[in-house]
């Protein structure tokens, strides 16, 4: 049996029943890291993050805000990520391919498998998918605009969604 005592100068000393030292316990985590509820926070991490990692230009700020949630409540549920083409920073198919590799290895199960458009030169000009966990949605689009390529990474709240259009829907039918 062990017994955990917290010294005068408050480290922690676990001894056994005969009062002899025991080999000290490892610190347990209250839960793993990546679990729990995400908040928009967290989300806003994640997006910086997966994008970050797989060499995508930062998030344009003024692309990615959004609107003011008193006159688009949806608005509260979302957190968005717009990066655009750089000459630091190319964007395409294959940087979907990497960003779709980064969110399934954090646990994101692809929940709408990749959807190419080809133009008539053959050339991927759209690239969409939709990845899923615990209660967020994450819709990932690419588009080429001539030689112009934009990333977006829309991540919503599901419950937030449902609860926020349940409230619209009740207001409309007053």
């Amino acid at each position: 049996m062990t017994i955990g005592v917290a010294g005068c100068e408050g480290e922690g000393v676990d001894r056994d029943v005969n009062g002899t030292s025991a080999a000290p316990s490892a610190p347990v985590s209250a839960r793993p890291e990546d679990s729990g509820p995400i908040t928009k926070a967290k989300m806003r991490l994640v997006l910086d993050g997966v994008t970050r990692d797989v060499g995508a230009p930062p998030s344009d700020p003024e692309a990615a805000s959004m609107p003011d949630s008193s006159k688009y409540p949806l608005a509260e549920c979302f957190v968005a990520y717009k990066g655009f083409d750089t000459a630091a920073s190319t964007l395409d198919v294959d940087r979907t391919d990497a960003l779709a590799a980064a969110l399934t290895g954090r646990g994101w199960t692809e929940a709408k498998k990749r959807d190419e458009r080809k133009a008539p030169d053959g050339t991927v000009d759209v690239v969409g998918a939709v990845f899923k966990k615990r209660g967020w949605t994450v819709v990932m689009e690419y588009r080429l605009f001539s030689d112009n390529r934009t990333l977006s990474l829309n991540a919503f709240d599901d419950a937030c969604v449902k609860k926020v259009r349940a409230a619209e829907d009740a207001t409309s039918s007053n």
